[in-house]
């Protein structure tokens, strides 16, 4: 395939539209392009894409072309180090086949700017690209000169699992905006590590009060494309925002520490923007200034996948909502990779797939998109970090060596469940690699006596005490009991008895040295250079890291974190720091799970999952609307209650 790209000036925020008129039929569309690209058929949006995968390779799109006469594809190439792609050189490749004959290449293609895009502008969050700009008041395009680039290799297509549909809101509100001087009131800036424009716009500088405004409300929160369809019979300026949760309808500006908003100029008349940009939306507002009249028409045509369901007939009814919840909450994470949200990040983190995979293959039927998830990790290439570590999240860029090495062990964790779930040896084999290279690194930080400690960058057990560096300094035990319980799966996975007997050796070592009789403490220092037998730092979740991994030292313990403990435990234990919900309540769950208490489980999940599924229809990061309220590891809750329900019917 041949690949061209653009020459521009300006090497942030890149944004290019090929464009071919088809005068020789053909049949497909063949389209390979970074970092991200938009496709519209005969003037029609079509998809968007592409499936995300590792720098230097590309998995390619097929799209039926029969009968069309125009093809356009917006391409972006953003620049800058961010969570949703690697950091490449874009490029872009197009085929158009007849009967597997290629009519068209590339280079056929005409290539131009569209100058009404403003792309000297803010980001939109420090882990994705940049706000988006419109004025439409230019609606002139520059031709581009194109030259041959340096191609990636062309791994296997994945299947496009958008299903694009157009959801209009209702009309909630309409009145005067008394909001703000200036859009710099909410813009937030990031230092130079994130290749920050350093922005002038009348748009942002503007004073934005008195403004008109008009609010719409969608059912529950949606992930796609932002559709604002109107007419203005004077020229005015609009500035759109848009959220997951507004509580009691109080608007929080950058709740979730992005700036969420739109910028249009629009000149008299008609005008019909789409934003190149997926966002995730429940709540909408239009404020605008205008001496005539103003009519909006908004939608979003959706990025969800279309493939997920629920099979199973439930006569539950809160049961039945959070389920519903979790299937829109996978739907808007699992498009090409697992996102840990379609909003702030985009980022395809692991520890959070293992949970994910575990959704898909409950509401789609199998793991395409974590097999897909899984080759990439794969395939990375990630020179930035130390060698045999694994990327936290990808792909990404990865700058000053930050890692999560907790999440590498994850990422073990998950090939074994994804085995059990696919029996996909193939995958088990390719892997084999990886994971021993993440053995070996780990190697190299065990103790006199088989521990892990002091282990470097970011050493992340979960979103509670157990995560300051007071309990994760030195010897931690949650990451050992983790530790374990990898080597346990890698002897499941290659047969390697070596890696079971020393995982049982660092079992006995971690009660002999954690346990303090009744509970696990999370951790162990040094004094006068001896390792200490532990510190007084108790943690619940270090506690469900321990059943989770199959440490129970007797039935006392094991009934006292059954009955006493959990998201609405009692104060008895003042000093035992709580679980959040990710990671150590849902260890709590699959541990309850696997003692058969099903009926308990049923009740948490319930308890903790209902009212957020009602605010949204989906699931949050945390158990209150800051972060992320639509978060896909959550989506695991179904996987829980289908099992819970399951069960007691059948008892």
């Amino acid at each position: 395939m041949e690949f061209i790209w653009g020459d521009l000036p300006n090497q942030k925020n890149q944004r290019l539209e090929f464009n071919l008129y088809i005068k020789e039929n053909c049949d497909t569309l063949v389209v390979c392009a970074v970092d991200f690209y938009q496709v519209y058929l005969d003037g029609k949006f079509n998809c968007y894409g592409p499936a995300r995968t590792a720098s230097g390779y590309v998995r390619p799109r097929t799209i039926n072309v029969g009968g069309v006469k125009n093809i356009k594809i917006k391409v972006v190439s953003y620049g800058i180090a961010n969570y949703m792609c690697d950091l490449q050189k874009p490029f872009f490749g197009a085929e158009l086949k007849k009967d597997q004959k290629i009519i068209y290449s590339a280079s056929d293609f005409d290539c131009y700017i569209d100058n009404s895009i403003v792309t000297a502008s803010p980001r939109f969050s420090a882990q994705r690209g940049f706000v988006e700009i419109f004025d439409l008041t230019q609606k002139t395009f520059t031709s581009v000169e194109t030259f041959s680039v340096a191609g990636p290799k062309i791994i296997d297509e994945i299947e496009d699992f958008g299903n694009y549909a157009c959801v209009e809101p209702r009309k909630k509100d309409e009145g005067v905006f008394y909001g703000f001087k200036n859009i710099r009131d909410i813009v937030t800036s990031y230092d130079s590590y994130q290749s920050c424009f350093s922005v002038k716009n009348d748009l942002i500088e503007k004073d934005w009060c008195g403004y008109c405004y008009k609010e719409y409300e969608y059912d529950r929160i949606h992930t796609g494309f932002i559709s604002i369809k109107g007419n203005v019979t004077k020229s005015t300026d609009v500035l759109i925002f848009f959220e997951e949760y507004c509580e009691g309808g109080k608007w929080t500006l950058r709740r979730s520490g992005c700036n969420e908003f739109i910028l249009l100029k629009l000149p008299q008349g008609e005008f019909e923007i789409l934003t190149f940009e997926p966002y995730s939306c429940k709540h909408l507002k239009i404020v605008y200034k205008t001496e005539g009249s103003a009519n909006f028409s908004p939608a979003i045509i959706t990025l969800e996948n279309k493939n997920a369901k629920v099979e199973m007939a439930l006569n539950n009814p809160k049961a039945k909502v959070v389920i519903d919840a979790a299937k829109h909450t996978f739907r808007q994470n699992a498009i090409d990779i697992f996102m840990d949200c379609p909003s702030r990040e985009r980022a395809g983190w692991l520890c959070d797939s293992y949970f994910t995979g575990k959704a898909e293959k409950f509401f789609c039927g199998n793991n395409v998109i974590e097999k897909a998830f899984i080759e990439n990790v794969l395939i990375a290439e990630t020179p930035e970090i130390d060698r045999g570590m694994l990327p936290k999240c990808f792909p990404a860029e990865h700058r000053r060596n930050l890692y999560i090495p907790n999440w590498a062990m994850w990422f073990i964790v998950e090939i074994l469940d994804y085995y059990d779930r696919t029996g996909d040896m193939e995958t088990v084999n390719k892997a084999k690699d990886k994971v021993y290279g993440v053995v070996d690194f780990f190697k190299s930080y065990e103790n006199e006596i088989g521990l892990l400690e002091n282990l470097p960058s970011w050493v992340f057990i979960e979103w509670s005490v157990c995560n300051t560096p007071e309990y994760t300094r030195g010897v931690n035990y949650p990451s050992n009991m983790l530790y374990a319980y990898v080597l346990e799966c890698i002897y499941r996975l290659y047969e390697d008895t070596a890696a079971k007997e020393k995982a049982q050796k660092l079992k006995n070592k971690i009660v002999e040295m954690s346990f303090n009789g009744e509970f696990f403490c999370d951790n162990s220092t040094r004094e006068n250079g001896s390792l200490m037998r532990r510190e007084d730092h108790i943690s619940e979740t270090c506690q469900y890291y321990a059943l989770f991994t199959g440490l129970c030292p007797s039935e006392e313990f094991k009934n006292k974190m059954i009955t006493e403990f959990g998201p609405k435990r009692k104060n008895e234990y003042p000093d035992i720091g709580k679980s959040n919900m990710f990671i150590g309540n849902y260890l709590r769950l699959f541990w309850l799970c696997s003692e058969g208490e099903y009926q308990r489980v049923l009740d948490e999940c319930l308890d903790y999952f209902y009212e957020m599924a009602k605010k949204t229809g989906t699931l949050w990061e945390h158990n209150r609307p800051t972060a992320s309220c639509n978060h896909g590891f959550a989506s695991v809750a179904a996987v829980i209650i289908s099992e819970c329900l399951e069960k007691i019917n059948r008892s």
